[in-house]
């Protein structure tokens, strides 16, 4: 007889629980599922009126340095200056650096119209004609709407001597919408631009 009410008393407090928990608010998305995030390529039709041969060179990406505070799965924005916050519930599908460099890839194969295109690190018995090297400085959202990749490269030639000097170019995309998506999307055309800049100076030296 016990035994029943208690089982009984368990089972009233269970169910009270369940209805209380349909009923306080635990805030703004506290509900949402996480989304997972990827950079896009450029299209065909982005990247043809820019399409350069570059004969039978073959490119080389990387290596590749990137910001610690970008190694984490989340989609990280600005607040400003000195402050960055973390998405609740917007995480990159893969590790970002490896995103941008496929990215990067798929964008020059596309501009120069080669598939010669090798990402680092790259067999030793390969050795590229011309070889990318890039530091990213900063690659988020600033608190002004605006997607921001700064990034310091320069380009080397299959023994290391440097072909174009080192510098530091800014590129900058108006994010359009709401929500990460838009954040995303801005991001990718941050690196279509910077993509176009490379291939420009990879022709102009092949």
């Amino acid at each position: 007889m016990r035994f029943t009410a208690t089982k009984s008393m368990v089972l009233a407090m269970g169910l009270i629980l369940v209805l209380l928990s349909g009923c306080v608010n635990l805030g703004p998305g506290t509900t949402d599922s996480t989304r997972l995030f990827v950079l896009t390529p450029m299209s065909t039709n982005d990247a043809a009126p820019d399409r350069t041969g570059i004969g039978s060179q073959a490119i080389g990406v990387g290596p590749l340095i990137f910001p610690e505070y970008l190694n984490r799965p989340q989609v990280v924005t600005r607040r400003g200056e000195n402050e960055v916050r973390t998405a609740a519930f917007a995480n990159w599908a893969e590790p970002l650096q490896q995103n941008f460099r496929r990215v990067l890839s798929e964008n020059l194969a596309l501009l120069l119209g080669t598939d010669a295109i090798y990402n680092h690190p790259w067999r030793s018995t390969l050795k590229p004609d011309q070889r990318v090297e890039l530091e990213i400085i900063r690659f988020d959202a600033d608190p002004q709407g605006d997607a921001v990749l700064d990034v310091r490269w320069e380009i080397t030639d299959a023994r290391g001597k440097q072909l174009r000097p080192k510098s530091r170019a800014v590129f900058r995309q108006k994010v359009s919408g709401e929500g990460h998506a838009a954040i995303v999307t801005a991001m990718s055309l941050t690196l279509a631009d910077f993509s176009r800049h490379v291939a420009a100076a990879i022709a102009a030296l092949a």
